[in-house]
């Protein structure tokens, strides 16, 4: 969907006067779907701000959501912090829940003060204590919604949108504040320029929670980018994620003010698979927030294997949404393993091409980074139907002469550690395979049998 949502009347035009639509971004390719992408990803690209003008490296999060929900206080987040800072996360997010009021969701939207009974000191304290482990701190901010049972909505009822005569129907116990108002945006300023300034953060998650009924029309997104803009020019070096109940914010209009965006709230590592190709076909993976989740998954109560989950999860900008703690010692250790092995590859994902395929008996893959170096991940989600896996024919690699390939991990199978199952794949993971990128594009890549719910991980150099 592109283009404005005009209020009836929101728009009027005298004599010699004009309007102009939104920018949209279209593609032609004739080399295919990733043509496309590779275009789009290079107008995204060109688009995002990143605090001093070059991209940074992508830190690792852990985010608190589902490790606690609302359900915290400094002394539980310190020891959460702690135990990231053990399996090498780089950047600890505080999410929903530090503000008065703010026990459950339907209270406290609009009221942005730290909840005295679980912060009786202020977030400043906890912040630098956990810079001190080495980690960045963020915060889960929320600043286009309300709630009715706040004291902003008491004090200022006339700032949500609303229709005259109408009731104000709520979804998550929360309306949204009309950002067409100077008024409301000067008070949206003011209170997340304070946190800003008597906190050491280095990153907002900024949430949207809801539909927007009514629509608030084009000046809704105007005042949204107006007061993010305001945002970036006080605090440049803070990076900030979109989120809407998920991904319903990936679009490229946020990119001028945003540095990630969150891809979904379902982290179901099978449902990921589809989830993230598809934001892949359009925005770049520096930007798609992948984080590791629970097991059984909270957003569907499906279990995976510790290693698929995050071999899922590394294609894009790596984080961590559980409490390390719950896990056993063999799987924190495990977990560390996997941050160690993004942040060794991270330069090779983030920033370069992005290739998408199918390939028979249900296979899709995907190649990170530039023909000549990159890693392949090819994933199986579902039961294969032949026991004897097709070579993947590699299009990209066409004309790219010799190349060497090497097995780097196979996550998968009961306990999640597949070990190769033919003397090659075996063989691979010591001793690149040597072969011409025209046969890799024309015959294929040999291929291990993969049960449902494994990853294989190449790296493939070229010349």
């Amino acid at each position: 969907m592109a283009g404005a949502h005009l209020q009836p009347g929101e728009v009027t035009l005298s004599p010699g006067e004009s309007w102009a639509a939104p920018e949209a971004i279209a593609a032609f390719s004739s080399t295919g779907r990733n043509g496309a992408t590779r275009v789009f990803h290079a107008a995204v690209r060109a688009m995002v701000r990143w605090p001093g003008g070059a991209m940074p490296i992508r830190k690792v999060h852990l985010n608190s959501w589902e490790a606690c929900y609302f359900d915290h206080d400094e002394a539980r987040i310190l020891a959460l912090a702690e135990a990231a800072a053990q399996i090498g996360i780089e950047r600890f997010v505080l999410d929903d829940g530090w503000f008065v009021g703010r026990n459950d969701d339907t209270a406290g939207l609009g009221d942005w003060t730290p909840d005295p009974a679980k912060y009786p000191h202020g977030l400043a304290p906890l912040a630098r204590k956990i810079t001190a482990m080495g980690m960045e701190f963020g915060l889960w901010v929320e600043p286009e919604m309300i709630n009715p049972d706040s004291d902003l909505y008491r004090a200022h009822p006339d700032w949500a949108l609303a229709t005259p005569g109408r009731d104000r129907p709520t979804a998550r116990h929360q309306l949204v504040l009309d950002l067409s108002q100077a008024a409301v945006r000067d008070y949206l300023f003011a209170c997340l320029d304070r946190l800003l300034r008597e906190v050491p953060i280095g990153y907002l998650k900024w949430d949207h929670n809801r539909d927007l009924a009514p629509a608030g029309g084009a000046a809704q997104v105007r005042g949204l980018y107006d007061l993010l803009a305001r945002l970036r020019a006080a605090h440049p070096g803070v990076e900030i994620e979109a989120c809407a109940g998920g991904g319903g914010r990936s679009d490229a209009g946020m990119a001028p003010f945003v540095h990630r965006y969150w891809t979904s709230d379902n982290i179901d590592a099978v449902s990921r698979v589809s989830i993230q190709r598809g934001f892949l076909a359009f925005l770049p993976p520096e930007m798609m927030g992948s984080h590791v989740g629970a097991s059984p998954a909270h957003a569907t109560g499906r279990a995976q294997a510790l290693p698929f989950r995050a071999a899922v999860a590394m294609p894009g900008h790596f984080g961590v949404e559980m409490d390390p703690r719950t896990l056993t010692p063999a799987e924190r250790e495990d977990l560390a393993g996997w941050i160690a092995f993004h942040r060794q590859w991270r330069d090779r994902l983030h920033g370069g091409q992005v290739w998408l395929g199918e390939a028979p008996d249900g296979l899709v893959w995907q190649a990170q980074g530039t023909p000549e170096n990159h890693l392949l991940f090819v994933i199986r989600r579902d039961p294969a139907q032949d026991r004897r896996p097709q070579p993947l024919r590699l299009p990209h690699l066409a004309g790219q002469g010799s190349c060497t390939v090497r097995l780097l991990r196979l996550a998968g199978g009961a306990d999640g550690h597949a070990a190769p199952t033919t003397a090659l794949h075996q063989a691979m993971g010591a001793t690149p395979l040597i072969v011409s990128g025209g046969w890799l594009a024309e015959a294929g890549l040999p291929l291990p049998p993969m049960n449902a719910q494994t990853v294989a991980i190449f790296h493939v150099e070229a010349g």
